[in-house]
């Protein structure tokens, strides 16, 4: 379970473009200054091995020098031609004998290409030709002789040619050594340095990113606050700046929801006493047209009137002149029908009046006097 767990970890470190920058810009960092550490160690391993050639050869040469102290020209060139057959000289391709003036003397197998007046400059020089790479080496045969009077034996420049194919093949591979000891230095110090930025830097880093989506979850789905890995990091470093800014602008987004949520509370809350508002002064505005109408209830109005506000002070005076609009109009259909009672009284009383004081209803009243009753009904 801990090896899984590590190796999840690892494969998201090395896949972190983070971490690739860094394990690149590290590694490349590394080769380059061991590249440029390289030139001159190569350098200086080149100068080693032409070095070893100009040690076997200088004391072969100073050999026959000393051996044959009286030896000149041709015979000189003989000696030294010799060397081609000795197993340590095997490099040895050939040679020139020139007198104290530069002037050609002797020459044996492939000429040399350094003359003497390149030679009192630097008697040693490294040629790279069609066939391969030369190295020409030149001396004095009083330079060189041990144990020899310059007075009793003439000066000599000789000139001997190398083969220097093999020191190439040497640096080749001693470059290849080196190069691979370099990359696995390179790579050594790479993954101990990531080891190292993992703990410190890569690994917060990664833990704080994905604190940040789950923050940005968090707001965007309005859940409770989760617990963030990042910070139990206690650092006193930028990243911990870094990591405590976080917090604190969690936290402050957090406060901002919470006022917003509280302000919308607060408006939904206001909204909805606007509505309930709005309706009860439509109730009332209904309840003038009702009584215009006569169909007014009062209490149609007794929600209204509850309310201590001058809505509730207008409900309250609507009812009450609402109630004695009513009694008023109560009292003026009574007062009505006792006047209308009356008028009809006074206009029967008129109109029986009007019949009995008639001379028709007199005259019959006279008759009625001088008629009998009996008479009446027998007739």
């Amino acid at each position: 379970m801990r090896l899984a767990k590590s190796l999840h970890t690892t494969n998201r470190l090395f896949r972190s473009p983070l971490s690739q920058r860094i394990i690149a810009g590290m590694f490349v960092s590394l080769v380059a200054i061991e590249a440029i550490l390289l030139v001159p160690s190569v350098q200086r391993r080149q100068g080693e091995l032409l070095d070893q050639i100009e040690e076997v050869s200088t004391g072969k040469v100073r050999w026959i020098v000393t051996t044959y102290p009286t030896a000149e020209g041709e015979a000189l060139a003989q000696h030294l031609q010799q060397l081609q057959s000795d197993p340590m000289l095997q490099g040895i391709l050939g040679g020139a004998v020139y007198d104290d003036n530069g002037n050609l003397v002797a020459a044996f197998g492939e000429p040399p290409e350094l003359t003497t007046a390149n030679a009192r400059q630097d008697r040693r020089q490294l040629f790279i030709t069609a066939a391969g790479r030369r190295y020409d080496i030149a001396w004095t045969t009083t330079g060189i002789g041990e144990g020899m009077l310059p007075e009793l034996t003439a000066n000599h420049w000789i000139v001997l040619r190398h083969n220097a194919d093999d020191t190439q093949r040497a640096l080749m591979f001693y470059m290849l050594r080196i190069s691979g000891l370099v990359l696995l230095i390179a790579a050594f110090i790479t993954l101990a340095m990531m080891v190292l930025l993992s703990r410190l830097l890569i690994t917060p880093i990664l833990t704080l990113r994905r604190d940040l989506a789950l923050a940005g979850e968090t707001v965007a789905c309005d859940d409770s606050t989760p617990q963030f890995t990042s910070l139990s990091y206690q650092r006193q470093d930028e990243l911990g700046e870094v990591i405590a800014a976080f917090r604190q602008m969690y936290g402050q987004i957090c406060a901002e929801i919470s006022d917003r949520k509280q302000a919308e509370a607060t408006l939904r809350h206001q909204n909805h006493e606007m509505q309930q508002y709005i309706e009860q002064v439509d109730k009332v505005t209904a309840a003038a047209t009702a009584v215009d109408a006569g169909t007014f209830d009062p209490a149609s109005l007794d929600d209204v009137a509850q309310r201590d506000d001058q809505l509730g002070q207008l409900a309250r005076m609507f009812q009450l002149m609402a109630a004695s609009i009513e009694r008023r109009e109560t009292q003026l259909k009574q007062q009505l029908m006792e006047l209308t009672i009356e008028i009809d009284q006074v206009k029967l009383q008129k109109q029986v009046a009007q019949i009995t004081e008639s001379d028709y209803f007199q005259e019959i009243k006279a008759e009625l006097k001088h008629l009998q009753v009996d008479e009446f009904w027998q007739s």
